[in-house]
């Protein structure tokens, strides 16, 4: 979209807008002339297509305008389009310019880089991603400019950081140019699965020497060992290109990017892509909403930073004891104390979003009314100081937060003296400061808005100083102010006094002081909105100070809101504090899938029971027709253990949960068509992730193997995924397996450690009722033709189906068991060669091989 310079001599307006647009690069250039910014040539051509605005030409150039006024709800437009946008303001005054007022690119807005857009969910972080990579070690790091959080880690495995960059969800990600050509296979499964803006900056700004050199200069420190990246490389390269871009290519102010945190997500429960969609932990599958959702089961929350902080624990569980063990206290203080419970919610619902609003006012580009609702956001921090200081007994992790909170009376009384409770919505606007603030502003408003009183008062005072009751004080447009006497009295006016019109029968004059008001006068309102500019200049500047303490105060808040939200929901659905320690035992009691019985209504969920260990419970074979409730059952184990990892209470009457460190499910199936992957082969490739990651700590879900292929394929897949589950040394993970394959329940005879239950089914003649109970014992029916008769298909289809079925049952011997162990026994028979006697997947180890 670059426009080369003509051939032709340009004008002076067309030379600078050509050099702004070489400064913007591929984005859109909003060139600021006067109260509208023009877009020219095919930038012009394309905004008045995508926005529906009038094209016109002048000299032949097109032409698009937008109000100033209106101008950030078309870039939020343009930017939801995918479109970057570059503004390009006047730099210089225009009353003391010489010639052509001075014109600059001030901003790159891209969707990574929103500040203050409609565009911005208070719920929801907005990252811009950076993304480098040395030898086998990947670094990540991200900002969301909306609320000044920076993080970066590093990432030895592929999977963790597909798995990250999915929890994050950017809107933009930054990579150098060789990254792109090396990593083509990376970035296209990054793409497939979400949906961001993929960005390129010059490779050099990812050399090691210069991202250091760029995050020493911005956080203006000498060694960056403070914010724990010591040794980390890779980390080190993201962050550093990641700020210079934000700063020398974007333009954006970084001012309030104070802190950079390293992190390591090895110290979190494992949540790959495929577990997070599944289990619709922040948004459902087919409509890609938080309704119906974990998270909306959970948040209750007052607060935006409350809101974000939730989504985040959801995605990032923790593994270490201690660390939930404290969350589980203050939810259970919380739980137990009402009427602190509701006090608490009652002032956290006047807190608003104090780390956007610092964000503004630490950038410029805060308003009165964002400093105002600041204010009245911090007044609520004592009341809830106060309430937690009462405690007569207060968790460790409350201390820390009730530590963190700062009040910060002073900054409460600087905003309160200086601002009025409801300025208007622009500072060019008035009714910003209250009166009192500034001597010469209120003489200033006094003199604009009352100045005929005032020239009454001071007739009165030359009248009776100088003893002429003729005297006048009045005003006309081609001489301004005058005093009039008599040309009698004319000789009585003192030295001072400046003969400034001769008339008949009278003298005028001007005193200095009259001088002096007319000056006022005149230029009032000009000036004041001078002044006005200049002290919110300086108020936002005090207020910004307070950046750190204000933006400590926010966390502490986000950490007293979430938790406060786990007390409410506990409270409402009666869930209990759960055992979870570094046992290895998963034993929930009449536990209940959190999501269904929120949202079912009237309706009440039927609770079960799940036992899973190290010894004779490691795999849970689950069998039952469709429809009947195997696929909640496993879900809800999965969520449960989620919910304790979060320091949350979880829906069940008892629960002990021996820490997890992943959680994995292979549920369902749909085609990748963007990869150009089968249903099958999705259903594969999610597979062999689990296999390849899963750890003697991990749960996984499996839901279905093997249904993508035929049925004997499919059979053999899902026994030996089992198998492998089972026998390998280091992937014995505690594992829930629904399937239809009923010859998989022979598993628990063959292999130990696999134990059959079912789903209960009450049988009446011809109708059966689904009992949605787990109980022991394999399934000898599947229920699938009753099913689809529930599903509406013709009563013809359905009979002829039960006759089809009836053949098969006759003719295949179902009544055979399937044993592939026997199978291997055969065919060891009639080898001779003892290089392949053993079964194929004998390197298992010697529990259920048969050698």
């Amino acid at each position: 979209m670059t426009e080369s310079p003509p051939p032709f001599k340009l004008s002076p307006m067309m030379t600078q807008w050509h050099t702004c647009k070489e400064a913007a690069k591929e984005a859109i250039l909003l060139f600021r002339m006067g109260d509208f910014y023009e877009a020219f040539h095919e930038d012009a051509v394309l905004i008045a297509r995508e926005l529906d605005l009038t094209l016109t030409k002048r000299q032949e150039i097109p032409m698009s305008g937008i109000p100033h006024y209106t101008v950030e709800a078309y870039i939020d437009k343009l930017v939801a389009k995918g479109y970057r946008v570059a503004l390009a303001e006047q730099t210089s005054d225009p009353k003391a310019a010489k010639g052509l007022v001075k014109r600059e690119v001030v901003r790159v807005v891209t969707p990574g880089t929103l500040m203050s857009s409609s565009l911005l969910s208070d719920a929801t972080n907005n990252f811009f991603a950076s993304l480098a990579r040395v030898g086998s070690i990947f670094g990540l790091a991200f900002v969301d400019i909306s609320t000044g959080q920076f993080l970066t880690a590093e990432f030895e495995s592929e999977t963790a950081l597909v798995s990250e960059l999915w929890r994050i969800k950017p809107a933009e990600l930054l990579v150098g140019s060789r990254f792109i050509e090396k990593q083509a296979a990376l970035l296209n499964l990054l793409r497939a699965q979400s949906d961001f803006l993929l960005t390129s900056h010059d490779d050099w700004h990812f050399d090691h020497q210069v991202a250091y050199s760029a995050l020493k200069s911005h956080f203006n420190v000498h060694t960056l060992d403070g914010f724990g990246l010591k040794g980390m490389t890779v980390a080190i390269n993201a962050a550093g290109a990641l700020i210079h871009y934000l700063k020398e290519i974007l333009c954006l102010p970084t001012c309030h990017l104070i802190e950079l945190t390293c992190y390591s997500t090895t110290h979190l429960l494992m949540l790959d892509r495929a577990t997070q969609r599944n289990l619709e932990l922040t948004e459902t599958l087919t409509a890609g909403t938080h309704k119906n959702t974990l998270l909306a089961v959970l948040n209750q929350t007052c607060t935006p930073m409350g809101g974000r902080l939730l989504r985040q624990w959801i995605k990032q569980p923790l593994i270490d004891r201690e660390q939930i063990s404290h969350r589980q206290d203050v939810v259970e203080l919380f739980l137990t104390d009402g009427p602190l419970l509701a006090a608490l919610s009652t002032h956290l619902e006047l807190v608003r979003d104090l780390e956007r609003l610092m964000m503004r006012i630490s950038t410029g580009y805060a308003t009165a009314r964002d400093l105002v609702c600041l204010r009245f956001s911090l007044a609520p921090i004592q009341q809830i100081k106060s309430l937690l200081h009462a405690l007569t007994t207060m968790p460790s992790l409350l201390q820390q937060q009730q530590e963190r909170l700062d009040p910060l009376p002073h900054l409460v009384k600087l905003i309160a003296e200086a601002l009025v409770d409801e300025p208007s919505a622009r500072l060019s606007d008035g009714n910003t400061f209250r009166p009192g603030y500034s001597r010469e502003l209120d003489e200033l408003r006094e003199l604009s808005h009352d100045s005929q009183a005032w020239l009454v008062r001071y007739q009165s005072s030359l009248r009776e100083t100088m003893a002429i009751k003729s005297l006048k004080v009045s005003y006309n447009k081609m001489f301004g102010y005058y005093i009039e006497v008599s040309r009698g009295q004319a000789e009585r006016m003192p030295e001072s006094f400046s003969r400034r019109q001769t008339l008949v029968n009278a003298e005028r004059f001007i005193s200095p002081e009259l001088k002096d008001f007319e000056n006022k006068v005149l230029h009032a309102e000009e000036r004041i909105a001078a002044i006005e500019s200049d002290l919110f200049a300086q108020l936002r500047q005090q207020v910004a100070i307070y950046a750190p303490q204000v933006l400590a105060t926010a966390q502490a808040i986000a950490c007293l809101d979430t938790l406060l939200s786990f007390a409410k929901v506990a409270r409402q659905y009666d869930y209990v504090r759960p055992k979870v320690d570094d046992g290895t035992c998963l034993h929930i009691v009449e536990g209940r899938h959190p999501v269904i019985e929120a949202f079912q209504g009237l309706e009440r969920f039927i609770s079960n029971d799940a036992l899973l260990d190290d010894n004779h419970h490691r795999l849970l074979l689950i069998t039952g027709p469709n429809m009947a409730g195997k696929s909640t059952f496993i879900r809800q184990v999965a969520l449960i253990v989620i919910m304790a990892q979060m320091g949350s209470f979880v829906p069940a009457r008892q629960a002990h949960i021996g820490i997890v460190d992943k959680v994995f499910t292979r549920v369902g199936a749909s085609d990748d068509l963007s990869r150009g992957q089968s249903t099958f082969m999705v259903e594969m490739t999610e597979t062999a992730t689990i296999l390849h990651n899963a750890t003697a700590r991990s749960l996984v879900v499996l839901d279905e193997i093997g249904r993508g292929t035929s049925t004997y394929d499919g059979i053999s897949i899902a026994w030996s995924v089992a198998e492998y589950l089972l026998a390998v040394e280091g992937k014995q993970a505690k594992t829930l397996f629904a399937t239809h394959y009923y010859e998989l329940t022979h598993l628990e005879q063959k292999v130990p450690g696999a134990i059959n239950y079912s789903v209960a089914v009450q049988e009446s003649g011809e109708q059966i009722t689904f009992l949605r109970k787990i109980v022991r014992g394999a399934a000898d029916k599947s229920y699938g033709i009753h099913v689809a008769q529930l599903a509406g298909l013709p009563q013809e289809v359905v009979l002829r189906a039960k006759e089809i079925l009836a053949q098969l049952e006759q003719h295949a011997g179902r009544e055979k068991a399937f044993d592939p162990f026997a199978i291997a026994k055969r065919k060891a028979t009639s080898r001779k060669n003892s290089e392949t006697t053993q079964l194929q997947l004998s390197f298992f180890g010697s529990q259920g091989v048969v050698q």
